[in-house]
């Protein structure tokens, strides 16, 4: 399951690495040139990748609303109170190393 949701964020990110190198005015241009296209640029590729990377965006924020904490007390049923005392303890650690 780590694996599925793992490659999940791999694509999101490509998806919006993609997005942000084809909407660069350069680079869409010579996309366009390449492709023997003339006249306005309709920039299909940009609509494609942002399409893509918001379905991933939202398939993503759904499973942190409903997935992560049922994924989460699966984990950590047994270790409930080591859990939170690390998560304690990390706050305070967080509180001091801020505060100085």
């Amino acid at each position: 399951m780590l694996i599925r949701y793992a490659l999940l964020v791999a694509l999101a990110a490509s998806s919006v690495w993609c997005l942000i190198v084809v909407s660069k005015s350069s680079g869409s241009e010579m996309l366009l040139a390449d492709a023997g296209q003339s006249g306005t640029p309709v920039n299909v590729s940009f609509w494609l990748l942002a399409s893509v990377a918001t379905l991933i965006t939202l398939s993503l924020f759904r499973f942190l609303v409903f997935g992560l904490p049922a994924l989460v007390d699966a984990c950590f049923k047994d270790t409930r109170t080591w859990s939170y005392l690390l998560v304690l303890g990390g706050l305070i650690y967080g509180v001091f190393y801020l505060a100085s």
